[in-house]
């Protein structure tokens, strides 16, 4: 009980930061013209908070993704036999009767993008974002990657003195989700050691965060 509340508890601060740094990256992506050393700046503390985030929920087992998947293919064969109806409409063919990896997509979709994310096609226009899970390596796979996406997207349309592409992210986002849901990686199901270590080397490194919201970057 003491490790989880020390890790729950770390989670909500970190949860907390991160809006603040989300919010001064969004606004660093809305100037006109980009300053790419804005963009870089608040860019790299959103995506380095994001992959402590990860690191920080890897030492407890009540946010490891691992288990999940597991638990979702599993459901997809019982005994020999098929527990579900795996033939209706799927993104993928591969997943058209493998009801093992058709439920896993349904699994990593419900994670992600709640609606399913058609190959070559755009993001689904509703809230793509609806569950928010701060699980590992969920956060560190799916939402740092597309953070750190957007910033090298960012930075080269500063370099070519252009205002952000927001279609280009579009697309990108459209990709990463695909790629994301449709993949069967397996993940860790055990938790990363030493809670006390990595929870005391979060708590320094965003020491100044606490006092207020309002403290600028470093």
């Amino acid at each position: 009980p003491f490790r989880y509340d020390l890790i729950n508890t770390g989670r909500e601060i970190l949860a907390e930061i991160s809006t603040v740094f989300s919010i001064r990256f969004a606004q660093a992506l809305d100037a006109k013209p980009l300053d790419s050393s804005m963009v870089n700046r608040t860019g790299r503390a959103y995506v380095d908070l994001l992959l402590d985030l990860d690191q920080l929920v890897a030492t407890d087992s009540s946010f490891l993704l691992g288990p999940w998947l597991r638990d979702a293919r599993a459901w997809g064969v019982l005994n020999g036999s098929t527990m579900f109806d795996c033939t209706g409409t799927v993104i993928d063919s591969v997943l058209a009767g493998n009801c093992s990896r058709f439920l896993e997509w349904n699994a990593r979709t419900q994670l992600t993008t709640w609606y399913p994310t058609i190959k070559g096609k755009p993001m689904p226009l509703r809230d793509t974002d609806y569950a928010r899970k701060h699980w590992s390596p969920l956060v560190k796979d799916y939402y740092a990657r597309r953070a750190a996406m957007l910033l090298d997207q960012a930075l080269t349309d500063a370099e070519a003195s252009k205002p952000l592409d927001t279609a280009a992210v579009l697309r990108l986002r459209a990709q990463l989700a695909y790629d994301w849901t449709t993949r069967t990686d397996n993940y860790p199901e055990v938790p990363a050691p030493d809670p006390v270590g990595v929870s005391k080397a979060a708590r320094a490194k965003y020491a100044a965060m606490f006092a207020s919201c309002d403290t600028e970057l470093s």
